[in-house]
């Protein structure tokens, strides 16, 4: 009787998730720097930790995990490509707005 309640309890602890961090979110800041245009600095603070977004809203469907890994252009953005998907006016700024180009190129 003793065994099957040690057993049980056993059962039922390995059964719950653990909901400890492995590691630090994020690869911090990231500065990128596009010809003819200010460096534009990318906070993985800012989108993961201030606006609560998972790893996976972005990397494999948006960007590669290694960076240099694509190359990409104001063209594509204005496009809805790369930070475009979200930065279009409704999830996020808007690129198209020349007023918020500060908020990425410093």
């Amino acid at each position: 009787m003793k065994r099957m309640l040690i057993l049980t309890i056993v059962t039922a602890c390995l059964s719950i998730p653990m909901s400890v961090r492995a590691q630090k979110i994020g690869g911090g800041d990231l500065t990128f720097t596009p010809r003819n245009a200010l460096p534009v600095v990318f906070s993985h603070k800012i989108h993961v930790t201030d606006r609560g977004l998972q790893c996976a809203d972005c990397h494999y469907q948006i960007f590669q995990m290694a960076q240099g890994s694509y190359e990409m252009a104001m063209s594509e953005l204005t496009k809805g490509g790369f930070c475009g998907k979200c930065h279009n006016g409704r999830k996020a700024f808007d690129v198209h707005d020349n007023k918020n180009c500060v908020r990425c190129h410093r």
